[in-house]
């Protein structure tokens, strides 16, 4: 993936298992009103466990993040959270990167996020999109959210076929 990130400092980056599911649930609800998270139940995370990647500081989880796959060329970035002391290290560029290699060594082909945080993203790659340039079927997840249909965040868009930048 393009972009440059910082240099990692300790941690490592790990498929999340079962036992992660209570550390995602309560990392995305303890970070859900400052970077817009949807709340998820934690069946759900139980359900959706192998999407998630998480961060690991000296044994314990330390951020996380999601691939979800909407269909064959396209998949979301979510779920994105890095506990306040364990930031600045790397580990959230190593998480994105992780999950942007799944999605590319799957097949695919354009990796979207809705964020509060473009420049981090395009930082990386990515490019800022129209929300209405990205599939209706996306919007379903946004019929949760208390914004909705009000959305103040910003799209961006990976393309692997795409002009990189």
């Amino acid at each position: 993936m393009p972009g440059k990130s910082k240099r990692p400092s300790g941690g490592k980056i790990r498929k999340a298992v079962i036992e992660d599911a209570p550390f995602i649930h309560m990392a995305i609800q303890k970070y859900a009103s400052a970077a817009d998270l949807l709340i998820k139940p934690l069946a759900d995370i139980y359900s959706q466990i192998r999407e998630y990647f998480i961060y690991e500081v000296k044994g314990k989880p330390a951020g996380v993040i999601a691939l979800h796959i909407y269909w064959s060329d396209m998949a979301e970035i979510r779920s994105f959270v890095v506990e306040q002391e364990s930031r600045m290290k790397g580990g959230g560029g190593r998480l994105l990167k992780a999950a942007m290699s799944e999605a590319k060594k799957m097949g695919i082909t354009k990796v979207f996020a809705l964020t509060k945080i473009p420049g981090y993203f395009i930082s990386r790659g990515f490019k800022e999109v129209e929300k209405a340039a990205l599939p209706q079927k996306i919007w379903k997840d946004c019929l949760n959210c208390p914004k909705f249909p009000g959305c103040d965040e910003t799209a961006v868009l990976f393309d692997y076929n795409g002009d990189k930048v």
